[in-house]
C-alpha cells in the first residue's frame, strides 16, 4: 500500500475489490459488517471454543445470549472458513463443515431477529444465502491478489506479532504496509 489508513479502510478496500473481483452482489450494510467482521478479528482473534458446542449452547439460550452465540458461530465460521481454510486441513472438521454451520447460524439469527423489523435481519439473512459466496469474497481478501499490496493474512500475523511482542521491527514493516500504528491500537 502506498497510502496510510486505518484496519478498517484496509479492509474495506480490500473487501469492495474482492466483492467486484468475485461478482458478488451485496448491500452496503453487509460490505460494511465483513468490513467490520475482518477488524474486530484482526484485533481480537476468534477463541478455540468448537463450533457445535457454541451452536448448542446458543440454540439452547435465552434470546439475547442466543443471538450473540449464533452470531460468533456465524461470524467465526465465515472468518475461519475465508482466512484460514488450510488450518481445516489439521482438524477432525473440513471447510465444509464451518460454511454449513456459519450458514445455520446465520439463517436462525435472521429468523430469530425478524420480527423485530430493521435491517440486521436482512443482513444475516443474505449472510446465510451467500454465506459460499462471501466465504470467496474473504478468501480473495486473505491471499489480496493485488501484487502491489502485501498479504492481508501477513499483515494481521504481523499486527499479532507486534501486539504480542511491542517489536520496533515488526512495528516498522506494519508502517511500510500502511497501516499506523500505536502499542495497543490501529490507525
Amino acid at each position: 500500500m502506498q497510502f496510510n489508513a486505518s484496519l478498517s479502510e484496509y479492509f474495506q478496500q480490500a473487501v469492495t475489490r474482492a466483492l467486484r473481483n468475485q461478482g458478488v452482489d451485496t448491500t452496503e450494510v453487509v460490505e460494511f459488517y465483513l468490513v467490520r467482521l475482518l477488524a474486530d478479528f484482526a484485533r481480537t482473534p476468534p477463541d478455540e471454543e468448537a463450533l457445535a458446542i457454541k451452536m448448542c449452547e446458543g440454540l439452547q439460550a435465552l434470546p439475547g445470549p442466543r443471538a450473540q452465540k449464533l452470531r460468533q458461530v456465524g461470524d467465526t465460521s465465515l472468518f475461519v472458513s475465508g482466512f484460514f481454510p488450510d488450518s481445516l486441513n489439521r482438524s477432525m472438521v473440513d471447510v465444509d463443515y464451518y460454511i454449513g454451520m456459519g450458514e445455520i447460524a446465520y439463517g436462525h439469527l435472521s429468523r430469530m431477529l425478524r420480527p423485530k423489523a430493521g435491517a440486521l435481519p436482512d443482513v444475516f439473512l443474505e449472510l446465510s444465502d451467500k454465506f459460499e459466496r462471501f466465504v470467496r469474497v474473504l478468501s480473495e481478501v486473505s491471499q489480496d491478489g493485488d501484487a502491489r499490496a502485501s498479504s492481508s493474512v501477513s499483515v494481521l500475523r504481523l499486527y499479532e506479532k507486534y501486539l504480542k511482542t511491542g517489536s520496533r521491527s515488526v512495528l516498522e514493516k506494519l508502517r511500510r504496509r500502511g497501516l499506523l500504528v500505536e502499542r495497543g491500537t490501529v490507525h
